[in-house]
């Protein structure tokens, strides 16, 4: 679930921007890395960065910033993601085996603008630091339908959005006069004082999406008798849990599990084994039988990742699967306790409280949710305690990341390939959204 590029800041082209509650802008330093035998080298300099006003180049190999010595990526991304405008900026590196150095002071990252939208930049106190949002206004409209956006569990800003189908789904409810609402989780983008998102759990991100909610739904200019929220992948996990006594009219997800965490799990890598690591069926029964006595630990007996390790029967496995090394703390993207948490949680105790409307997509082609059986539980969950609320709808050859694609297979090389970010997006889902929430306001 880890990527080895580690993107520092985003060159975007735009037109109207306002700031309200202004945090101090992260810098925007502009370096994409890779780890390339045990050294991390520069793959490329984003133009008008820090990085390239310092003088660095493809292929530089990167010692030091700041006098820390890095030897991973990651590493070089921790120290960087604490500097903001105007901190100065000390970068060792290696250049046709010379060493080098090379010193600045840090630009700020662009801010978003878009001549389809007022793009509003905001700070909200909650979870006890400060976080940035960024909302997406029709421009000149007041009292709008709006969407409060829930993306997926990982620790990707906000920011990254509109390079990807985040920013599309945004782009076109926003042309369809809904404002949109977006928080960054804890320690990501201009967030200040926040425990870094790595580190932070599940029940860090639940109340930090129930105090924004609250900050959205108070928003001048929305319609607080049409209020939506959409969760996709994880987030539609994290939508029923925050809407007690809070006005919505209707919940959209996508990608999403019902079931329990750890049983989930265990159908999923029935799917993805042979689709991701050529295992046969026969080999994958193996391993699913032999993580499922792993994931009870885990998951029911609470143990952590460094006590299974200790396992020798577990030893290979808890390194290869749960990502575990001596000292390491986070789990596929997350605090290892994020996962814990989530399998614990009664879906059908939350989505049976729910007394709005529902919309559960499930796409065809989603071979990382996987399983219809997903959505239509939601669905059934909800009609059981209000008849007629729920609706769930199938949309072919949809994978989970909004591309078109045929089948499984053709997913996993469009998500390979990194089609989302290629403009291989698929409306559909979008335009049936639009539909159904215009439809509940009598349009």
């Amino acid at each position: 679930m880890h990527k080895l590029l580690q993107l520092f800041g985003f060159l975007l082209l735009c037109y109207d921007t306002a700031f309200t509650q202004t945090l101090p802008r992260k810098a925007f330093v502009g370096l994409q890395l890779s780890d390339k035998n045990k050294e991390i080298v520069v793959d490329s300099v984003m133009p008008l960065s820090t990085a390239a006003q310092m003088g660095l180049k493809k292929s530089d190999i990167i010692i030091t910033i700041n006098n820390i010595a890095c030897s991973q990526a990651d590493e070089f991304q921790t120290t960087a993601n604490v500097l903001r405008t105007g901190d100065p900026v000390n970068i060792q590196f290696v250049r046709d085996k010379n060493n080098l150095s090379a010193s600045g002071i840090a630009i700020a990252k662009p801010y978003f603008k878009a001549s389809w939208c007022d793009v509003i930049y905001q700070s909200l106190p909650a979870i006890g630091c400060t976080v940035r949002t960024i909302i997406y206004k029709p421009k000149s409209k007041i009292s709008t339908p709006a969407v409060f956006f829930i993306p997926g569990y990982n620790c990707g800003s906000i920011e990254g959005f509109a390079n990807n189908f985040n920013g599309k789904m945004i782009e076109g409810w926003v042309k369809k006069g809904y404002t949109v609402y977006t928080v960054e989780k804890s320690g990501l983008g201009d967030s200040k004082d926040c425990r870094p998102c790595m580190e932070a759990d599940l029940q860090t991100d639940i109340e930090l999406f129930e105090t924004a909610y609250r900050d959205f739904a108070a928003l001048p200019y929305v319609d607080r008798n049409n209020l939506f929220i959409w969760g996709h992948s994880m987030g539609g996990i994290i939508a029923p849990m925050i809407v007690s006594k809070q006005p919505v009219k209707g919940i959209i997800v996508f990608g999403t599990v019902f079931r329990p965490w750890s049983e989930f799990l265990l159908e999923m890598h029935r799917v993805q084994k042979p689709l991701l690591d050529s295992l046969d069926y026969e080999q994958t029964e193996t391993f699913v039988r032999l993580i499922q006595k792993v994931y009870y630990e885990f998951f029911v007996l609470k143990k952590s990742p460094a006590e299974l390790f200790q396992n020798p029967a577990y030893k290979n496995i808890v390194e290869t699967e749960l990502e575990y090394k001596p000292g390491k703390e986070d789990m596929w993207g997350r605090h290892w306790r994020f996962w814990q948490q989530l399998d614990s949680i009664n879906l059908a105790v939350a989505w049976q409280r729910v007394n709005c409307k529902v919309l559960a997509f499930q796409g065809g082609a989603d071979f990382i949710q996987c399983a219809a059986v997903e959505p239509y539980l939601i669905a059934a969950t909800v009609n059981k305690s209000h008849p007629g609320n729920a609706t769930m709808v199938t949309i072919p050859q949809l994978d989970h990341l909004l591309m078109h694609s045929r089948t499984f297979e053709e997913a996993v090389k469009n998500m390979n390939q990194k089609e989302y970010l290629k403009g291989n997006f698929d409306n559909r889902l979008l335009n049936e959204s639009i539909r159904w929430m215009d439809k509940l306001q009598g349009k």
